[in-house]
């Protein structure tokens, strides 16, 4: 079980257009990328937090407007990338459902 101190600092960056829907007091301008800073629990629901449980808590917590822009039914919209260290999450064991 985590505790109050399990939590994960993520910095994750926002470009081509999504920069515009996210809360503008989250974003910050580093080498000219706009980049948030986001902390998250380390587990969700009994089990180490995915790249998935990301992605909710953007659509939950980050997006200022038009959700639906970001999120469709049950992950990011066609066209969306997300990279993980400039690869592919589909590619990961975590983009598999």
């Amino acid at each position: 079980m985590s505790n109050k101190s399990d939590k994960l600092t993520l910095i994750v960056e926002f470009s081509d257009g999504l920069d515009t829907l996210i809360k503008d007091e989250l974003l910050k301008k580093v080498d000219g990328r706009q980049q948030a800073t986001l902390t998250l629990a380390s587990e969700h629901s009994g089990r180490p937090t995915s790249i998935r449980d990301l992605v909710e808590y953007i659509r939950d917590n980050c997006i200022k407007r038009n959700p639906e822009l970001f999120y469709m039914e049950n992950g990011v919209r066609p066209g969306i990338l997300v990279l993980i260290n400039d690869v592919d999450w589909e590619l990961t064991d975590d983009g598999v459902d």
